[in-house]
C-alpha cells in the first residue's frame, strides 16, 4: 500500500541510516525542500530550503544526492530558465547533515538544454556528474539530439566533458539521458534512457559500463524495451541492493491497449511502474516485475536501498501526488 511522501527520485539512505529527499515547489518562486525520515520513508521531516530562486520562469528539478567522503552531502539539479535561454547544471553542499546548504559550483552551463544530473563518486574518489546535453550534439551538427555526457571535479573546477552514451552513427538519432550510476566491483555501470534508432523512435532503455573509472564507456547495450511495436519505457532508475544484485525501475505503458507518443508531456502518459532485476552485477536481468499501477498515471519512480532484499520505491502518481512505498525483491542465493 503506497503513501504520501514529500520527496521525489534522487533521494538516497546516509550511512546513519537516515533517508534523504528533496521536492521543488512553485509558490510565487521555485524552491527545492529537503526533508528527511529517522523511519525508512514512513514519516518525513522537512528540513528547510536547498536553494530558492525568485525568478518565476526558473525550473529547479531532476534533484539527486549523494553522501561524498571528500565532500560531505551534496544535492545537484538542473538549474534552468527557458525565458532566458540560460541552462545550468548546479551543485550544493551541507556540511551539517542537510540543515543548511550552499552553492559547490557548476558543472555546466550553456543556451540549449541541460537535464537529468546524477553524481557518483568512483572507487578512485573522483566526483562524476553525469547529465543529458542537448547543446554538444548542436554544436556538432546535430541539431534536435541529446547524449549523455559526464565531468569530473578537478579540485576547483569541472574538466572537459566525457561521453557516456549517443548512438554509434552520427545520424542516428540520440535522446540519451536520465543516468543513473551505481558501482559494481571494479566497474561503473548506468542504465539511462533512450529510443529506438527506428522511426517513430519509441523510448527505451539502455545500459553503458566503464572500467576506468568513468573516464571512458563500453558501446551502449538494450537493457529493456517492450516486445510491441511503439511502446515505451521511460525513466530508469539503478539501484545496487547487495554486491551482485541491482534493480532498475522504471514506467511503461507497455500493458495499455494504445500505445503512448515519444515525446508527450509527462503528466499526459498512462504508464505503470515496473522493475527488472540482475543476481550476477547486470549480466543478465529477469522479466519486469509490476510495482506501482493505480490509475495508469505514473512516472519517474526512483528507489532508496533499505536492506539487500528491501526498497523505498517513490513516484510521481499524478492523480493523488508524490507516493512512496517498501518493495522487496529476492536475495541472490
Amino acid at each position: 500500500m503506497s503513501f504520501p511522501v514529500p520527496v521525489m527520485r534522487g533521494a538516497i539512505r546516509l550511512n546513519n541510516g537516515r533517508l534523504l529527499g528533496a521536492r521543488t515547489t512553485h509558490e510565487g518562486n521555485s524552491t527545492v525542500l529537503a526533508s528527511e525520515s529517522k523511519d525508512s520513508g514512513k514519516t518525513w521531516k522537512l528540513l528547510g530550503p536547498i536553494v530558492v530562486d525568485p525568478s518565476p520562469s526558473v525550473d529547479l528539478g531532476d534533484g539527486a544526492f549523494l553522501e561524498s567522503k571528500r565532500h560531505g552531502l551534496l544535492y545537484v539539479c538542473r538549474h534552468n530558465d527557458p525565458v532566458a535561454k540560460a541552462y545550468a547544471i548546479e551543485i550544493y553542499q551541507s556540511r551539517d547533515g542537510g540543515q543548511h546548504w550552499s552553492r559547490h559550483s557548476t558543472p555546466c552551463a550553456t543556451n540549449r538544454g541541460l537535464w537529468a544530473p546524477a553524481l557518483v563518486e568512483t572507487l578512485l574518489g573522483e566526483l562524476l556528474c553525469v547529465y543529458d546535453d542537448e547543446d554538444t550534439p548542436a554544436r556538432a551538427g546535430f541539431p534536435g539530439h541529446q547524449w549523455l555526457m559526464g565531468r569530473f571535479w578537478e579540485g576547483s573546477a569541472w574538466g572537459a566533458p566525457v561521453t557516456l552514451s549517443r548512438a554509434a552513427e552520427p545520424t542516428q538519432l540520440s535522446r540519451d539521458g536520465m543516468g543513473t550510476v551505481v558501482t559494481v566491483g571494479k566497474r561503473l555501470l548506468c542504465a539511462l534512457e533512450s529510443v529506438d534508432t527506428t522511426a517513430p523512435h519509441p523510448n527505451c532503455l539502455r545500459l553503458v559500463g566503464s572500467t576506468d573509472g568513468g573516464h571512458t564507456w563500453t558501446p551502449r547495450q538494450l537493457l529493456y524495451q517492450p516486445q510491441k511495436p511503439r511502446y515505451m519505457a521511460l525513466a530508469p532508475c539503478l539501484v545496487r541492493l547487495s554486491d551482485k544484485t541491482l534493480v532498475c525501475t522504471f514506467c511503461t505503458d507497455e500493458d495499455r491497449n494504445t500505445p503512448d507518443r515519444s515525446g508527450t508531456p509527462p503528466p499526459q502518459l498512462n504508464m505503470d511502474i515496473k522493475a527488472i532485476v540482475s543476481h550476477d552485477g547486470g549480466t543478465t536481468w529477469s522479466a519486469p516485475c509490476l510495482l506501482a499501477a493505480g490509475g495508469h498515471r505514473n512516472y519517474l519512480p526512483g528507489l532508496v536501498p533499505l536492506s539487500s532484499t528491501k526498497a523505498l520505491l517513490v513516484w510521481i502518481d499524478f492523480d493523488r501526488g508524490l507516493q512512496g512505498e517498501e518493495v522487496r525483491f529476492l536475495s541472490e542465493n
